[in-house]
Protein backbone atom coordinates (compact mmCIF):
# COMPACT_ATOMS: atom_id res chain seq x y z
CA UNK A 1 0.00 0.00 0.00
CA UNK A 2 1.67 3.30 -0.90
CA UNK A 3 0.89 6.56 0.85
CA UNK A 4 -0.28 9.85 -0.75
CA UNK A 5 2.89 12.17 -0.27
CA UNK A 6 1.10 15.46 1.16
CA UNK A 7 1.82 18.46 -1.18
CA UNK A 8 4.88 20.54 0.05
CA UNK A 9 4.01 23.74 0.89
CA UNK A 10 5.55 27.11 -0.71
CA UNK A 11 7.73 28.07 2.17
CA UNK A 12 10.88 30.31 2.44
CA UNK A 13 13.86 30.27 5.46
CA UNK A 14 14.81 33.62 7.15
CA UNK A 15 18.18 33.71 5.17
CA UNK A 16 16.23 33.00 1.75
CA UNK A 17 13.82 35.67 2.46
CA UNK A 18 16.30 38.41 3.47
CA UNK A 19 17.89 38.07 -0.10
CA UNK A 20 14.27 38.33 -1.76
CA UNK A 21 13.61 41.32 0.40
CA UNK A 22 16.89 43.09 -1.42
CA UNK A 23 15.78 42.03 -4.65
CA UNK A 24 12.33 43.68 -4.41
CA UNK A 25 9.84 41.43 -2.68
CA UNK A 26 7.88 42.22 0.18
CA UNK A 27 6.59 41.15 3.52
CA UNK A 28 3.51 40.64 4.46
CA UNK A 29 2.94 40.03 8.47
CA UNK A 30 -0.36 38.79 9.68
CA UNK A 31 -1.79 39.09 12.92
CA UNK A 32 -3.19 35.59 14.18
CA UNK A 33 -4.11 36.49 18.18
CA UNK A 34 -4.67 39.87 19.31
CA UNK A 35 -1.82 41.00 21.68
CA UNK A 36 -2.36 41.47 25.42
CA UNK A 37 -0.15 43.35 27.53
CA UNK A 38 1.97 41.44 30.40
CA UNK A 39 3.93 44.02 32.55
CA UNK A 40 5.80 45.83 30.06
CA UNK A 41 5.98 43.02 27.26
CA UNK A 42 3.04 42.73 24.63
CA UNK A 43 2.44 39.06 23.95
CA UNK A 44 0.45 37.90 20.54
CA UNK A 45 0.73 35.83 17.49
CA UNK A 46 1.98 36.97 14.01
CA UNK A 47 2.61 34.89 10.94
CA UNK A 48 5.50 36.50 7.88
CA UNK A 49 4.94 35.81 4.03
CA UNK A 50 7.45 36.60 1.30
CA UNK A 51 5.50 38.57 -1.94
CA UNK A 52 7.60 38.08 -4.65
CA UNK A 53 7.03 40.67 -7.73
CA UNK A 54 6.15 37.83 -10.28
CA UNK A 55 2.83 37.07 -7.88
CA UNK A 56 4.08 33.92 -5.96
CA UNK A 57 4.08 33.92 -2.65
CA UNK A 58 6.13 32.17 0.09
CA UNK A 59 5.47 31.42 4.07
CA UNK A 60 8.06 31.97 6.76
CA UNK A 61 9.23 28.86 8.01
CA UNK A 62 12.05 28.30 11.41
CA UNK A 63 15.57 26.66 9.69
CA UNK A 64 15.33 23.80 12.04
CA UNK A 65 12.71 20.94 11.97
CA UNK A 66 11.24 19.40 15.24
CA UNK A 67 11.03 16.07 13.58
CA UNK A 68 12.91 14.86 10.66
CA UNK A 69 11.51 16.17 7.36
CA UNK A 70 8.59 18.19 9.27
CA UNK A 71 8.41 22.16 8.37
CA UNK A 72 7.39 24.56 11.14
CA UNK A 73 5.85 28.08 10.04
CA UNK A 74 7.70 30.56 12.16
CA UNK A 75 5.56 32.18 14.49
CA UNK A 76 6.67 35.76 16.44
CA UNK A 77 5.10 35.31 19.86
CA UNK A 78 5.92 39.28 21.20
CA UNK A 79 6.44 42.39 19.65
CA UNK A 80 9.74 42.40 20.52
CA UNK A 81 10.62 39.54 18.57
CA UNK A 82 9.47 40.84 15.81
CA UNK A 83 11.06 44.43 15.65
CA UNK A 84 14.16 42.26 16.41
CA UNK A 85 13.36 40.18 13.43
CA UNK A 86 12.31 43.00 11.40
CA UNK A 87 15.59 44.82 12.37
CA UNK A 88 18.07 41.75 11.20
CA UNK A 89 16.34 41.57 7.53
CA UNK A 90 17.28 45.53 7.03
CA UNK A 91 14.31 47.14 7.99
CA UNK A 92 14.48 51.18 9.13
CA UNK A 93 10.55 51.73 10.02
CA UNK A 94 9.02 48.94 11.69
CA UNK A 95 5.00 48.37 11.52
CA UNK A 96 2.81 45.53 11.89
CA UNK A 97 -1.09 44.95 12.82
CA UNK A 98 -2.61 44.68 16.72
CA UNK A 99 -5.54 43.46 15.61
CA UNK A 100 -6.19 39.47 14.71
CA UNK A 101 -7.34 39.03 11.36
CA UNK A 102 -5.32 42.52 9.91
CA UNK A 103 -2.00 41.85 7.52
CA UNK A 104 -0.01 44.75 6.48
CA UNK A 105 2.76 44.53 3.94
CA UNK A 106 6.68 46.17 4.03
CA UNK A 107 8.71 47.00 1.49
CA UNK A 108 12.20 47.12 2.56
CA UNK A 109 13.87 51.20 2.04
CA UNK A 110 17.07 50.12 0.24
CA UNK A 111 17.54 53.62 -0.71
CA UNK A 112 20.63 55.38 1.07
Amino acid sequence: MSEALAPIPNVITEVALRHCLETGSKLLIRCTQTPTRKASTWHGLWTMEAHHPDGSKQMLVTARSRLSGQICVREFKTVTGIVSFLTDCGFTKVSFPMIETDSMTLSLDTET
